[in-house]
């Protein structure tokens, strides 16, 4: 059996124990947390309701693998206030038992044909480093998403060697790569063992070339090559979770009646158990 886990992006609302209760009655064994208010789990949680949270984690036996936190560095004025927002993100990620802090680079741009700031490269290496050296102090690891300009294990090669901290790894979102025009192979050849969660996912390509984020399935429905990668990062040797990022809070076309977490998230274990089969 793989290891599965879920995020909680699209549980905005509910109940963190409500949440737990569901992750493990679909057979999750770990979860990543949303950071904010709307998601049970935010940086603006006192000491006692953090102990409280953790203690229904433990009791549940649900592993809390990372923070899904919307810091996001790229070299702008802006990162100041990023770099703040991270620390506070790197306590709870300590108080919480979390393994890592999830971090995206660069600008959320939708289309190749809209242009955007250049990036302060940089900047942005050195922003990263600060934020694994506060990390550090908490055993807390920095996770860099394959997301926007750093989509690319290619990318990402480059920025993981200029960093060069030992706790600094990458979040591997199977699509997005994908949308850049990299293989799995490429891109888990390029990153190799620093691969420290998988965000699961699938879709289809737009029609229109100059439109850069893919059409959203449900898992096993898109064209995205789950069983190759799976079997790639088996070959690689990966041992950490294959985590569901279902992304309802972004995405219009899951939106719809039959995309709900109460019916996706039993569908998805199912089927990655009845690949787990075929080994």
């Amino acid at each position: 059996m793989r290891r599965l886990a879920c995020s909680t992006l699209p549980c905005e609302g509910w109940k963190l124990a409500d949440i737990i209760s569901f992750a493990k009655e679909c057979g999750f064994a770990a979860m990543e947390l949303r950071e904010g208010p709307a998601w049970a789990v935010s940086t603006e949680m006192t000491l006692d309701e953090r102990l409280m949270a953790l203690q229904l984690f433990e009791e549940s036996g649900i592993k809390v693998t990372d923070i899904g936190s919307n810091v996001c560095f790229n070299g702008s004025d802006r990162d100041q206030a990023m770099s703040q927002q991270f620390e506070k993100v790197a306590h709870l990620a300590h108080d919480l038992k979390a393994q890592g802090i999830r971090v995206f680079l660069g600008y959320f741009n939708n289309r190749r044909d809209k242009v955007v700031p250049a990036i302060h490269y940089e900047k942005v290496v050195d922003r990263i480093r600060l934020a694994c050296d506060y990390a550090a102090s908490l055993q807390v690891q920095v996770w860099l998403e394959t997301h926007n300009e750093f989509a690319t294990g290619k990318a990402l090669r480059k920025l993981l060697d200029d960093v060069d901290r030992p706790n600094c790894a990458v979040i591997y979102d199977i699509i997005h790569p994908l949308e850049e025009g990299e293989s799995p192979e490429e891109t888990i050849a390029l990153l190799g063992d620093q691969c420290a969660h998988i965000h699961m996912k699938d879709g289809v390509p737009f029609e229109d070339p100059m439109e850069i984020n893919w059409t959203y399935t449900k898992v096993g429905e898109g064209v995205v090559p789950i069983v190759e990668i799976i079997h790639l990062l088996d070959e690689a040797g990966y041992q950490g979770y294959f985590s569901l990022e279902w992304e309802t809070k972004w995405r219009k076309e899951l939106q719809v009646p039959g995309m709900e977490p109460e019916l996706i998230f039993p569908a998805y274990v199912a089927y990655m158990n009845d690949l787990s089969k075929l080994k």
